[in-house]
């Protein structure tokens, strides 16, 4: 009986260990949130997204917070791998940045947070633990700005992916130079390899470029420079991160908003916010976003792209680039 009893307070012990040991665990689990963000490859704009994000939902949501960002290198196989493992690493919260990213996460994960950044998905795509903030600008607005800036234009090169996502936005782009009269050249690409060749093949009668807001092509947008620079025609993209690299200019949404609107809707998450119930973020008022260095070497009219950019009602902001 003697021996009974001490093999009952053993074991008791051993039980309030374990529990006392989950506790402390959990206690410990609970003093931060981990967020995973993947990246689809290595890009400028991709990390002033983050760098936006990161600091307002530091601002925005008081305990400690510990980020990781995954990039996928541009190999869709390693991205499948580092959503799963994200996943099943029981993240709190998934950051998956554009539209493609977004939509394999969405696929990928079914019970934690999701927050999709520049991520073009529509409120019936949409699955019920993702929010949204989309940064895509109508087509033919673009269209009818990039007329009003180069009032001579007439053939105007379009760099584009393979991208499902970029097809969609190429039909629309076409539709809209369709109606604003101008000759449309398109240039398909599928890997970074491609792109110099390409790039040298653009037609001699083209005028500008423009790229839309397309990874692949725009982490090889030093390609598309070297060219503008060397034949003096407006390459015109649709980020403040190119531009600032060196494209003449670009209507569109600074990146770093994107990561603040997206702060904004993960702190409301990590408070217990219903993800299902949070609006998906329009932002629709887009910035002309310049470099001015950019347009004596692509023999861009400042006065031009100013009065087109005041006639259309949009502010206008210096990147200061190369």
């Amino acid at each position: 009986m003697q021996n009974l009893s001490k093999f009952k307070k053993i074991l008791g012990c051993v039980f309030i260990g374990l529990i006392f040991g989950l506790l402390i665990g959990c206690s410990d689990h609970k003093d931060y949130k981990r967020i995973a963000i993947i990246i689809p490859m290595e890009h400028e704009a991709f990390h002033e997204m983050i760098a936006g994000f990161e600091n307002t939902l530091r601002k925005n949501y008081s305990r400690e917070i510990k980020f990781k960002v995954f990039n996928a290198q541009g190999d869709i196989n390693l991205e499948r791998a580092i959503i799963a493992e994200a996943r099943d690493e029981k993240y709190d919260l998934l950051v998956p940045i554009s539209t493609a990213t977004s939509e394999m996460t969405m696929a990928l994960v079914k019970k934690i947070p999701i927050v999709a950044l520049a991520a073009e998905i529509s409120a019936q795509d949409r699955a019920r633990n993702v929010a949204i903030v989309d940064d895509e600008i109508n087509k033919a607005q673009i269209l009818d700005f990039i007329r009003a800036a180069n009032p001579g234009l007439k053939n105007l090169t379009l760099v584009h992916s393979t991208a499902d996502k970029i097809f969609t936005e190429v039909a629309e782009v076409k539709k809209a130079a369709l109606k604003s009269g101008i000759n449309l050249h398109e240039m398909l690409v599928q890997n970074l390899t491609d792109l110099y060749g390409a790039a040298n093949a653009i037609s001699t009668d083209t005028q500008a470029i423009y790229i839309l807001k397309d990874s692949l092509i725009a982490s090889g947008i030093d390609t598309l420079i070297q060219v503008a620079n060397l034949r003096h025609i407006a390459l015109i993209t649709s980020d403040d991160g190119t531009v600032k690299h060196g494209a003449s200019y670009a209507l569109g949404v600074s990146e770093n908003q994107i990561g603040e609107e997206g702060a904004k809707l993960a702190a409301k998450i990590l408070c217990g916010a219903e993800v299902a119930g949070l609006a998906i973020v329009k932002l629709t008022l887009p910035t002309v976003f310049i470099n001015s260095t950019a347009f004596s070497k692509q023999a861009v009219a400042f006065a031009a792209v100013k009065q087109a950019a005041e006639k259309l009602h949009y502010p206008l902001k210096n990147t200061g680039g190369k």
